[in-house]
């Protein structure tokens, strides 16, 4: 997977499907260059009718229907996805940029229907034209997954070329992803979009489908700086900043000391590696009061988290705040915590989740209230590496790398949604008519 002061209720932050979608194209206004067209329209019902090969060389089949937006529709856009007002669209990348124009802006009824219809199959028809995209996810189904997927799928409607999307899910199989990404490549798709749940270990597959004319933009989860030969561009947060970012977090809410515990998934993935090595550099250098007293894997997953925190309880140690980079399984601490009648410790975790919300919140008329810290879902990662990849078809040239910041923000009362899932993962770039109905479903 995969961040300052925000509003006082999700309520606030959230900017509706029809809104942000005619938020979205000011970004290409001041920052991008691939939809920057004069037209005043914000829908994406251009018509398909030019449809070519995928292996055109024009540029244009590989550009987005054009929008148009004000400086001040551009600043809700990009407050929606980051929590926060500090970050301009001057200090991104123009591709990132396009991304998250794409993802926000106007979609009719009639294609979020459709996108919702591509979720329950493996192969849909999105548009008239004779290009296919594909989405390849290494461990898909958990409903982060589910909203990304769709979230990729929508935005592949507003590119008139595309006539075609495919998922394929490795369900967390290596040799599965691996036997997907050769049936993309026999099934010569136009380019792929990809999780890559197992790092390093895909770089020769990604490279042989790059071989045979088949482009990969890798997002979320990424092979990581070896293969940046193999792929068109990695999109992520920097993980190092990511970890210093929650290094000052904590120590905020510390006040500068205490003892603290790191949490990821599995071990050595390069996610965790990063933001604990330089989260403890930064404890190291600027709050040398705080001391990392315990490091646990826990695959991101119910029993890995329960395990882990159950074992960090046993140790006897008080545990001030723990650092997690997966705010779903962060509920699995809390929780265990309150079954062993202990005081929650303090959490900073990565992404939003709506039960872990609704304990926080719970937890402040108690007399042991704790403090949390979350970041954005950053559903709109699939978007950016979409733009990034119909750039590279398109002919210009994407960085190896796209990284996006990750503020953090202070859980206030009224974040916690009651009519909202307990997995729902806060304000998205999403037209709500498409977001309520994944929610509904899960």
């Amino acid at each position: 997977m995969i961040r300052f002061q925000g509003p006082r209720s999700r309520a606030a932050r959230t900017v509706s499907g029809l809104a942000l979608g005619a938020m979205a194209a000011a970004l290409a206004l001041s920052a991008c260059s691939s939809s920057n067209s004069a037209s005043t329209s914000n829908s994406t019902s251009t018509s398909n009718s030019t449809s070519t090969s995928g292996n055109s060389s024009s540029s244009s089949q590989y550009s987005a229907s054009p929008l148009s937006l004000t400086a001040a529709e551009r600043t809700a856009i990009l407050k929606t996805a980051f929590l926060t007002t500090s970050i301009a669209a001057s200090s991104l990348n123009p591709t990132i940029v396009d991304g998250l124009e794409e993802a926000g802006r106007t979609y009719t009824q009639a294609q979020i229907n459709q996108a919702w219809a591509c979720q329950s199959t493996e192969t849909c028809t999105v548009g008239k034209g004779s290009q296919t995209i594909a989405i390849l996810d290494g461990a898909g189904g958990n409903l982060w997954r589910e909203i990304t997927r769709a979230a990729i799928t929508l935005q592949a409607e507003a590119y008139p070329n595309v006539g075609t999307v495919i998922y394929l899910n490795a369900n967390g199989s290596l040799q599965t992803m691996q036997a997907d990404l050769k049936t993309l490549i026999a099934r010569r798709v136009t380019g792929i979009v990809t999780y890559d749940d197992f790092g390093a270990a895909m770089d020769a597959a990604f490279a042989q489908a790059k071989a045979q004319g088949v482009p990969v933009a890798a997002f979320g989860g990424t092979p990581g700086a070896g293969a940046d030969s193999a792929v068109v561009t990695q999109v992520q947060s920097d993980f190092c900043n990511d970890g210093t970012q929650m290094a000052e977090t904590t120590a905020k809410m510390l006040g500068g000391s205490g003892n603290v515990a790191f949490f990821t998934g599995t071990p050595g993935n390069p996610q965790g590696a990063g933001w604990e090595s330089c989260a403890q550099t930064w404890f190291a250098k600027n709050a040398a009061g705080i001391h990392v007293v315990d490091q646990s894997n826990t695959d991101w997953s119910n029993s890995g988290t329960v395990s882990a925190t159950s074992a960090l309880i046993a140790t006897g140690k008080t545990i001030n705040a723990v650092l997690y980079d997966y705010s779903n399984q962060t509920v699995n601490i809390v929780q265990t915590y309150q079954h062993a009648h202990l005081k929650v410790p303090n959490q900073v975790t990565w992404t939003s989740d709506n039960q872990l919300l609704q304990l926080w919140q719970q937890d402040q008329t108690s007399s042991d209230p704790w403090k949390l810290a979350y970041s954005s879902s950053i559903n709109f990662e699939g978007n950016i590496a979409l733009a990034g990849l119909m750039d590279s078809l398109g002919g210009q040239s994407v960085p190896a790398s796209l990284t996006f910041p990750l503020p953090f923000v202070q859980a206030q009362q009224g974040d916690y949604v009651a009519s909202q899932p307990a997995d729902a993962p806060g304000p998205t770039l999403m037209p709500d008519a498409l977001l309520n109905k994944l929610l509904n479903a899960s």
